[in-house]
C-alpha cells in the first residue's frame, strides 16, 4: 500500500489495459472447473500452462523486443486471459458426453 503518486499512474495503466479481460479470466476459471467436471483435467492444465507461457513469452517479447515497456507487459497479461478463455471454450465444446462415471 502506497500513497506514491507512481504507484498510482502503474495501477490505473494496468487496470485500463487487462481490466477489460478479467472477463476471459473469470471464463476461463469457471471452464477450468467444468472441464475437470467433465473429466478433462489435462485439457484444463495445458489451458493454464498454455496461459502462463504466453504472459512469459509475450511479456518478454514485449519489453525487451518491442520496447513497449509496462503496457507491452501489461498487454501480453490480457493477452494471455483472451487464450486462456479461448482455449477452455474450445476443450470443453469438444466433449461429447463426459468421460467420468456417474455418480450414484
Amino acid at each position: 500500500f502506497s500513497d506514491d503518486p507512481d504507484v498510482f499512474r502503474v495501477g490505473g495503466l494496468y487496470l485500463h489495459i487487462v481490466a477489460p479481460l478479467y472477463l476471459c479470466f473469470g471464463v476461463g476459471r469457471g471452464l477450468f472447473f467444468v472441464s475437470l467436471g467433465l473429466g478433462r483435467a489435462a485439457a484444463a492444465a495445458t489451458a493454464n500452462a498454455v496461459r502462463l507461457a504466453v504472459n512469459v513469452v509475450c511479456g518478454l517479447i514485449a519489453v525487451y523486443w518491442l520496447d513497449l515497456g509496462m503496457a507491452g507487459f501489461f498487454a501480453a497479461i490480457a493477452i494471455g486471459f483472451a487464450v486462456y478463455a479461448a482455449l477452455l471454450v474450445w476443450a470443453v465444446a469438444r466433449v461429447k458426453e463426459p468421460s467420468a462415471a456417474p455418480i450414484k
